[in-house]
Protein backbone atom coordinates (compact mmCIF):
# COMPACT_ATOMS: atom_id res chain seq x y z
CA UNK A 1 0.00 0.00 0.00
CA UNK A 2 0.96 3.77 -0.49
CA UNK A 3 0.33 6.99 0.64
CA UNK A 4 0.37 9.33 -2.09
CA UNK A 5 0.56 13.57 -2.33
CA UNK A 6 0.52 15.46 -4.99
CA UNK A 7 2.33 18.77 -5.05
CA UNK A 8 2.68 20.91 -7.74
CA UNK A 9 5.86 21.46 -10.58
CA UNK A 10 8.96 22.81 -8.46
CA UNK A 11 11.03 25.15 -9.98
CA UNK A 12 15.12 25.26 -10.40
CA UNK A 13 16.81 22.50 -8.08
CA UNK A 14 13.89 22.21 -6.28
CA UNK A 15 12.92 18.35 -5.56
CA UNK A 16 10.01 16.85 -7.01
CA UNK A 17 6.25 17.05 -8.04
CA UNK A 18 5.27 13.67 -6.38
CA UNK A 19 6.04 11.75 -3.52
CA UNK A 20 5.11 8.61 -2.73
CA UNK A 21 5.42 7.10 0.98
CA UNK A 22 4.84 3.44 1.31
CA UNK A 23 5.78 1.20 3.86
CA UNK A 24 8.00 -2.17 3.01
CA UNK A 25 6.21 -4.16 6.14
CA UNK A 26 2.81 -4.07 6.54
CA UNK A 27 1.59 -4.98 9.52
CA UNK A 28 -1.79 -7.16 10.48
CA UNK A 29 -1.84 -5.91 13.95
CA UNK A 30 -2.77 -2.47 15.07
CA UNK A 31 0.39 -0.87 16.54
CA UNK A 32 -0.22 0.97 20.11
CA UNK A 33 0.79 4.56 19.87
CA UNK A 34 4.74 5.00 21.19
CA UNK A 35 5.64 1.69 19.15
CA UNK A 36 8.09 1.49 16.57
CA UNK A 37 6.04 2.11 13.32
CA UNK A 38 6.77 -0.45 9.86
CA UNK A 39 9.68 0.86 8.02
CA UNK A 40 8.78 3.35 5.88
CA UNK A 41 10.43 4.14 2.37
CA UNK A 42 10.33 7.61 0.49
CA UNK A 43 10.41 7.96 -2.92
CA UNK A 44 10.27 11.18 -5.37
CA UNK A 45 10.79 12.05 -9.22
CA UNK A 46 13.88 13.06 -10.39
CA UNK A 47 14.28 16.72 -11.09
CA UNK A 48 14.86 17.02 -14.80
CA UNK A 49 17.33 19.55 -15.00
CA UNK A 50 20.95 18.42 -15.90
CA UNK A 51 22.72 19.74 -13.37
CA UNK A 52 21.43 18.07 -9.90
CA UNK A 53 23.68 15.72 -8.54
CA UNK A 54 21.91 14.57 -5.62
CA UNK A 55 18.75 14.81 -3.30
CA UNK A 56 18.40 15.85 0.61
CA UNK A 57 15.57 14.54 2.47
CA UNK A 58 14.61 16.79 5.72
CA UNK A 59 12.15 15.93 8.24
CA UNK A 60 10.42 16.57 11.86
CA UNK A 61 8.41 16.28 14.14
CA UNK A 62 7.27 20.36 14.20
CA UNK A 63 6.39 21.57 11.04
CA UNK A 64 9.25 23.68 9.35
CA UNK A 65 11.75 22.63 11.64
CA UNK A 66 13.77 19.80 10.55
CA UNK A 67 15.78 17.96 12.55
CA UNK A 68 17.06 14.94 10.59
CA UNK A 69 19.01 15.91 6.79
CA UNK A 70 19.50 12.47 5.28
CA UNK A 71 21.78 13.30 1.37
CA UNK A 72 20.62 10.15 -0.74
CA UNK A 73 23.27 11.42 -3.16
CA UNK A 74 21.95 10.64 -7.28
CA UNK A 75 18.99 8.64 -5.76
CA UNK A 76 15.30 9.71 -6.15
CA UNK A 77 14.12 7.05 -2.79
CA UNK A 78 15.12 7.19 1.06
CA UNK A 79 14.60 4.51 3.94
CA UNK A 80 13.91 6.89 6.80
CA UNK A 81 14.83 5.99 10.06
CA UNK A 82 11.96 3.95 12.46
CA UNK A 83 9.16 6.36 13.35
CA UNK A 84 6.69 5.99 16.00
CA UNK A 85 3.45 5.38 15.97
CA UNK A 86 1.34 7.92 16.70
CA UNK A 87 3.80 10.96 15.82
CA UNK A 88 3.35 13.20 12.62
CA UNK A 89 6.42 13.75 10.30
CA UNK A 90 6.98 16.85 8.21
CA UNK A 91 9.14 16.48 5.27
CA UNK A 92 10.74 18.23 2.39
CA UNK A 93 13.02 17.47 -0.16
CA UNK A 94 15.65 19.63 -1.55
CA UNK A 95 18.35 19.42 -5.05
CA UNK A 96 21.71 20.51 -4.80
CA UNK A 97 24.57 20.32 -7.78
CA UNK A 98 27.92 19.04 -8.43
CA UNK A 99 29.11 22.52 -6.99
CA UNK A 100 27.46 21.73 -3.66
CA UNK A 101 24.80 24.78 -4.11
CA UNK A 102 21.32 23.46 -2.81
CA UNK A 103 18.27 24.77 -4.32
CA UNK A 104 15.13 25.88 -2.19
CA UNK A 105 13.16 22.70 -0.10
CA UNK A 106 9.72 21.23 -1.90
CA UNK A 107 6.36 22.22 -0.75
CA UNK A 108 6.52 20.42 2.87
CA UNK A 109 3.89 17.61 3.61
CA UNK A 110 2.94 15.54 6.60
CA UNK A 111 2.45 11.90 7.88
CA UNK A 112 1.15 10.52 10.69
CA UNK A 113 2.23 7.16 11.69
CA UNK A 114 -1.10 5.42 12.48
CA UNK A 115 -3.76 3.04 10.70
CA UNK A 116 -6.99 4.38 9.28
CA UNK A 117 -8.78 6.33 11.82
CA UNK A 118 -12.25 4.57 11.27
CA UNK A 119 -13.54 1.12 9.71
CA UNK A 120 -15.42 0.01 7.14
CA UNK A 121 -19.05 0.17 7.97
CA UNK A 122 -21.75 -1.76 7.03
CA UNK A 123 -20.30 -4.25 4.73
CA UNK A 124 -23.10 -6.29 2.45
CA UNK A 125 -23.49 -8.53 -1.04
CA UNK A 126 -26.14 -7.27 -3.02
CA UNK A 127 -26.73 -9.96 -6.09
CA UNK A 128 -27.07 -8.51 -9.65
CA UNK A 129 -26.92 -9.99 -13.13
CA UNK A 130 -27.38 -13.08 -14.61
CA UNK A 131 -24.31 -15.01 -14.36
CA UNK A 132 -24.50 -17.44 -10.82
CA UNK A 133 -22.56 -15.23 -8.09
CA UNK A 134 -21.84 -12.23 -9.52
CA UNK A 135 -23.14 -8.99 -7.23
CA UNK A 136 -21.30 -6.29 -5.51
CA UNK A 137 -20.00 -5.45 -2.19
CA UNK A 138 -21.16 -2.68 -0.32
CA UNK A 139 -19.43 -0.52 2.37
CA UNK A 140 -19.51 3.11 3.75
CA UNK A 141 -16.64 5.00 4.95
CA UNK A 142 -16.86 8.11 7.11
CA UNK A 143 -15.70 11.39 4.84
CA UNK A 144 -14.20 12.30 7.97
CA UNK A 145 -11.79 9.55 7.83
CA UNK A 146 -10.62 9.54 4.08
CA UNK A 147 -7.69 11.28 4.50
CA UNK A 148 -6.73 8.19 6.67
CA UNK A 149 -7.27 5.71 4.17
CA UNK A 150 -4.83 4.58 0.91
CA UNK A 151 -7.02 1.61 0.08
CA UNK A 152 -9.46 -0.69 1.31
CA UNK A 153 -8.88 -4.94 1.58
CA UNK A 154 -11.76 -7.20 0.71
CA UNK A 155 -11.55 -10.10 2.41
CA UNK A 156 -12.99 -13.58 1.74
CA UNK A 157 -14.32 -16.49 4.03
CA UNK A 158 -15.89 -19.86 3.91
CA UNK A 159 -15.95 -20.61 7.59
CA UNK A 160 -15.43 -16.76 9.66
CA UNK A 161 -11.86 -18.17 10.75
CA UNK A 162 -9.76 -18.22 7.48
CA UNK A 163 -9.27 -15.20 5.71
CA UNK A 164 -8.11 -14.49 2.39
CA UNK A 165 -7.36 -11.26 1.07
CA UNK A 166 -8.32 -11.03 -2.45
CA UNK A 167 -9.13 -7.34 -3.39
CA UNK A 168 -8.11 -4.15 -3.11
CA UNK A 169 -10.34 -0.94 -3.97
CA UNK A 170 -9.25 2.90 -4.91
CA UNK A 171 -10.75 4.95 -1.92
CA UNK A 172 -10.61 7.76 -4.15
CA UNK A 173 -13.71 6.34 -6.31
CA UNK A 174 -17.12 6.01 -4.21
CA UNK A 175 -20.14 5.24 -6.18
CA UNK A 176 -22.01 8.25 -4.53
CA UNK A 177 -21.05 10.45 -1.11
CA UNK A 178 -23.51 12.84 1.25
CA UNK A 179 -22.31 15.39 3.83
CA UNK A 180 -21.22 12.37 6.11
CA UNK A 181 -20.05 9.26 4.26
CA UNK A 182 -18.49 7.92 0.96
CA UNK A 183 -20.40 4.87 -0.57
CA UNK A 184 -18.34 2.13 -2.15
CA UNK A 185 -19.88 -0.82 -4.63
CA UNK A 186 -17.13 -3.14 -6.01
CA UNK A 187 -18.69 -5.70 -8.29
CA UNK A 188 -17.30 -9.27 -6.96
CA UNK A 189 -18.33 -12.88 -7.78
CA UNK A 190 -18.68 -15.04 -5.54
CA UNK A 191 -17.01 -18.80 -6.20
CA UNK A 192 -18.78 -20.61 -3.04
CA UNK A 193 -22.17 -21.50 -2.16
CA UNK A 194 -21.41 -19.45 1.27
CA UNK A 195 -19.28 -16.76 1.60
CA UNK A 196 -18.59 -14.25 4.21
CA UNK A 197 -16.72 -11.00 3.58
CA UNK A 198 -15.46 -8.12 5.54
CA UNK A 199 -13.36 -4.61 4.24
CA UNK A 200 -10.69 -3.45 6.34
CA UNK A 201 -9.45 0.73 5.08
CA UNK A 202 -5.74 0.56 5.20
CA UNK A 203 -2.51 2.82 4.58
CA UNK A 204 1.10 2.45 4.70
CA UNK A 205 1.13 1.89 8.48
CA UNK A 206 -1.41 -1.15 8.48
CA UNK A 207 -5.36 -1.65 8.77
CA UNK A 208 -8.65 -0.92 10.73
CA UNK A 209 -9.62 -4.54 11.58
Amino acid sequence: MRLETQFPTIGRRRAFALALVSALVLPAAVHAAGEPAPTVALSWNANPEPDVAGYKVHFGTESGVYSNVIDVRGTTSASLPQLLMGGTYYMAVSAYNSAGLEGPRSAEFSVTAAVPSSQALNTSFAFSGATQGQGQLQWKYPKSAAASASGFKVYASEDLKTWTETSQVDPTKPARSDSEWLYFNYPYQATKARMFFRVAASNAFGTAE
